[in-house]
């Protein structure tokens, strides 16, 4: 290790300067000394009848004396109090890290932060130069004494330079090459990472053991879901539709009629011959060249299909390369993923040896060799130079009882024993061979501990008897801990404690009769190798990708079957311009149009038919309704244009007739009456017609109206009521230009509906035949 000549060089030889201050602390002590002038060795008192061994506090010696006698020694001192994140065979690299900074370097790596500690070590050293604290977290103190370096930019730099978990070695290092860089360089760094850090805060260095347990999950999900889009995709692409057309008979083709109790019995023939031959032939005559036709055949095919779908064909060769991309996905997941995750380790690597986890152990049982009380250099005095020789004096009164030793030491989660004050005790007390009481103290928190080993007093048993304020220290706003008030109450209980053969929980615990030979097991170091890929949380992860899989090919199959419905229904309406009508614009039109006429009743008919199809056989009129969809369907199927335009366009309109009382029928409505003045309205249930209206020709007195009808021809003058009367009755256009009445000049069919439906649907089957 190049420690002590490379600070010589630097700074001197430390005879002189070391000399004085160990005269100083041996005439405190009230004792003599004797210094050595030897430059080449480290200047230290004598051992007299005040001074003690390494690791074992004169009366007169601080923290701070303590700390500046081990850096005359090495400038870089390591506690051996957690040698689980800051091992003490982490020295040397410490030392080869300060040599970077060009200055004089000492360095101490303690559990505690306190910045005070460094200009008392400085003032106790006596020696310039840059010192350094590598506290808990790999948090850097650092103060600089006679030499010009960036200490505070330095700082900075490595507190928000440094990722999480990178360890104290990095936070250090960083540190150093702060210094090294030189203060305006140091300076614009620090502020660079300092805007960075407000900005995003600081990267983490290593992941967790959760964070690879995520990443199993996810990998989990991405083994299943990636090759199972890709192989549903390939199946979706391998399959071609064929529509071919359906096939029909000799009869079919002929068009030979089907009867009314023929089509009553079979839905299908109705839907795919009925409707599709007779709206063809009779809703589809548009003026012009065929354009009627053509509109009828669409509307028609919006309920009747016209095609038959056949089963689907797979397209060759699509299905193998389906396969092989599926594989080359699952082989593509797996080969990535060490590339996607590439961490290994969830923190900094340190080689811990046996000896650093040893070292604390070493140095308490050579104090205990040299007296009862051991008091840990590198932890704050909470035992101070005039409580050491009465507690000394009183464990020397409790001889009888047993020796005992008293500890002063921290026990956290990354020392040796990873926290726990028996193991810690059993270790001390393996290592010494001596029985007796063990005392731990500790001097961070303040808890104190008690051990026996081999007594057979029930000291342990009393101590466990005492108030938890003697094991725990109360709070208090000063901060101090009352550890020599706890302790005289500790040895009280000792002094007090009675023989009792086989009462000793420690004894007890531990088989063997050779204390020294027992063998404590330490707990094991921390093994920071993450989990492998494709373990722990993998399964859950093809499980969890299974069911998000099924998930998403059912959503996609939902948006293809919407998407093709949409595409569906637009094509439909491309098909035919004229758009069915509702009952509203019907009421509103009292002069409709053949073309009107003709929309009307094919889309009346179109929703008749699949309705039909769909009700049940036991559906409430449904009897009713094949009744008007037959009728409409054989005068929709007598033939060619008509000459008198008046007489098509009056066939068109009971065709129109039927199918909505069909409708209605299927809604359960069964008025057998129709609308006087309009049978397009529907059925006629808003009551007789008036008096003065049958009066004047529009009857008989018998004769019903539809609500609409009733309430527009309530109240008002006489004149009035017969303006509405006349605007209101149907009027269909003849060949001449002239509008003719629906019920005198508009064929043999329509006039029929003024005696009900039952007669409409008669006259409109023996028109059908004598056609």
């Amino acid at each position: 290790m190049r420690t002590l000549s490379a600070i010589r060089r630097r700074t001197g030889t430390f005879g002189s300067r070391a000399g004085a201050a160990l005269a100083a602390l041996v005439l405190l002590g009230s004792a003599g000394t004797a210094v050595a002038a030897d430059p080449s060795t480290a200047a230290r008192p004598t051992a007299t009848a005040t001074a003690a061994p390494a690791g074992q506090p004169t009366d007169g010696s601080t923290r701070s004396e303590r700390l500046a006698e081990e850096l005359r020694k090495n400038p870089v001192y390591v506690s051996a109090d957690r040698p689980r994140k800051l091992p003490r065979s982490l020295a040397p690299d410490i030392a080869a890290l300060a040599e970077r900074t060009g200055v004089p370097t000492y360095v101490l790596a303690l559990p505690t932060d306190d910045a005070t500690l460094l200009g008392l070590v400085h003032d106790r050293l006596g020696e310039n130069g840059l010192y350094v604290l590598i506290g808990d977290y790999g948090s850097i103190t650092a103060s600089a004494f006679g030499v010009d370096v960036p200490v505070e930019e330095a700082r900075r730099i490595s507190l928000y330079g440094t990722p999480y978990g990178a360890g104290p070695l990095a936070s250090f290092e960083s540190f150093v090459d702060a210094i090294a860089s030189g203060h305006d360089r140091a300076a614009a760094r620090a502020d660079e990472l300092y805007d960075r850090y407000r900005k995003d805060g600081k990267p983490t260095l290593y992941i967790s053991s959760t964070d690879r347990q995520n990443q199993n999950l996810l990998l989990g999900l991405a083994v299943v879901v990636i090759p199972g889009l890709v192989l549903a995709l390939g199946v979706r692409l391998s399959r071609r539709r064929s529509d071919r057309p359906q096939p029909t008979g000799k009869k079919e083709a002929a068009g030979s009629k089907t009867s009314a109790v023929a089509r009553a019995k079979s839905p299908a023939i109705i839907l795919d011959k009925g409707s599709a031959k007779g709206l063809e032939k009779g809703l589809g005559k548009e003026s012009g060249k065929g354009s009627g036709r053509g509109s009828g055949r669409a509307a028609v095919q919006q309920r009747t299909p016209a095609r038959t779908r056949w089963p689907a064909v797979r397209r060759r060769g699509v299905l193998p390369v389906t396969l092989v991309a599926t594989v080359a996905a699952v082989v593509a997941v797996v080969q990535a993923a060490p590339t996607v995750f590439p961490q290994t380790i969830d923190s900094p690597y340190l080689n811990v040896t046996r000896d650093d986890l040893d070292a604390r152990v070493k140095e308490v049982t050579a104090g205990l060799a040299a007296g009862p009380v051991y008091q840990d250099p590198s932890t704050a005095d909470v035992l101070t130079a005039a409580d050491l020789p009465v507690i000394r004096q009183r464990i020397a009164e409790l001889a009888p009882k047993g020796p005992v030793h008293v500890l002063v030491t921290p026990t956290r989660s990354d020392d040796e024993s990873g926290g726990d004050s028996s193991t810690l005790l059993a270790l001390v007390h393996q290592r010494t061979g001596q029985n007796g009481v063990y005392v731990l103290v500790d001097p961070v928190s303040g808890r104190i501990d008690l051990d026996t080993f081999g007594t057979d007093q029930d000291a342990a048993r009393r101590f466990m008897r005492l108030p938890s304020t003697v094991r725990y220290p109360e709070y208090r706003s000063d901060g101090d801990l009352q550890v020599r008030p706890r302790l005289d109450q500790t040895l009280d209980a000792v002094a007090a404690a009675q023989p009792r053969k086989g009462d000793d929980p420690a004894a007890q615990s531990r088989k063997g009769d050779d204390p020294a030979a027992r063998n404590i097991e330490l707990p094991p170091l921390h093994d920071n190798r993450l989990p492998n890929l494709f373990s722990s949380d993998f399964g859950p992860g093809i499980m969890l990708g299974t069911m998000l899989l099924g998930a998403l090919l059912l959503i996609a199959w939902l948006l293809i079957a919407v998407t093709r419905a949409v595409l569906e229904y637009r094509r439909t309406r491309a098909a035919d311009p004229s758009p069915p009508q509702h009952s509203g614009s019907r009421h509103a039109t009292v002069l409709p149009s053949v073309r009107q006429l003709r929309a009307w009743a094919a889309a009346d008919v179109r929703e008749l038919a699949g309705l039909l199809a769909a009700a049940d056989q036991d559906a409430p009129g449904r009897a009713h309704a094949w009744d008007c969809l037959d009728a409409a369907e054989l005068l929709a199927d007598t033939g060619d244009e008509r000459p008198d335009q008046a007489a098509e366009a009056g066939e068109l309109a009971a065709v129109a007739v039927l199918a909505q009382a069909g409708l209605a029928a299927l809604r359960g409505h069964l008025h057998p009456a129709l609308c006087r003045l309009n049978p397009l309205h529907g059925e006629a249930t808003g009551g007789k017609v008036p008096a003065w209206l049958a009066d004047r020709g529009i009857g008989p007195r018998s004769a019903r109206l539809c609500p609409a009808c009733r309430d527009a021809l309530r109240g008002g003058d006489p004149a009035t009521r017969e303006r509405e009367a006349v605007e209101r009755l149907l009027r269909l256009p003849g060949a001449d230009g002239r509008t003719r009445t629906a019920w005198d000049e508009a064929g043999q069919v329509l006039p029929a509906a003024r005696e009900g439906l039952e007669a409409l649907i008669l006259r409109a089957r023996e028109s059908a035949s004598v056609q």
